[in-house]
């Protein structure tokens, strides 16, 4: 039996069971303002898209192992994650951002732009039986995309700046103990200052 878990602007996520494995099925969600045949071949793409990205990142990253993927019926069925959202704690585990930056180091690496980093779409799972500090996850790849361009990776920097920043105000020196992790390269930093320069005057 399925159990409602959440809802967001492009897909439906419900808790399920999949041979015997607490799983995520995430389900794109129809957009009435298109045309069916146009929504069908969107929703399929993108669901194509993202299982990819997954199983790219998950290569060199923790991510949720996905268990099957429907693209006729928009579904991508993956295990799920018994832990914390990281926005829910880094401010009493303040090490964990310099472990986000490395690991958004690895996924920039190989191409790989997730395209929604918050520390909302980290989840964080206790090692119980280690005296490290356990393991971060990252989900959501729905916006993601594969390019090697520092345009690109500079922004997914930026967007992640501006949210991290917004959300975990009162953290001081948080976002330079990501970027200390994340450890850009001088072309990297000029490029996320022309971005952020361009926002400021738009």
């Amino acid at each position: 039996m399925e159990k409602f878990y959440k809802k967001g602007a492009e897909a439906e996520l419900t808790q399920t069971t999949f041979d015997n494995i607490t799983a995520i099925n995430k389900k794109r969600i129809a957009k009435n303002y298109r045309n069916p045949k146009l929504d069908f071949d969107i929703r399929k793409k993108r669901t194509k898209a993202e299982a990819k990205l997954i199983k790219e990142a998950s290569k060199i990253i923790n991510t949720p192992r996905i268990l099957k993927v429907n693209e006729n019926s928009f579904e991508i069925i993956m295990e799920y994650l018994n832990g914390v959202r990281v926005k829910e704690i880094i401010e009493e585990k303040k090490e964990l951002c310099s472990l986000i930056g490395k690991e958004i180091k690895k996924m920039h690496s190989v191409g790989i732009v997730h395209g929604d980093l918050t520390t909302s779409n980290i989840i964080y799972i206790n090692n119980k039986n280690s005296k490290d500090s356990g393991k971060i996850f990252f989900i959501d790849f729905g916006l993601g995309y594969f390019s090697k361009k520092t345009e690109d990776l500079a922004t997914d920097l930026v967007v992640f700046k501006k949210t991290f920043n917004s959300t975990h105000s009162s953290l001081k020196k948080g976002w330079e103990l990501v970027l200390e992790g994340y450890a850009p390269n001088e072309q990297m930093i000029k490029q996320m200052e022309k971005i952020e320069k361009r926002a400021r005057y738009h």
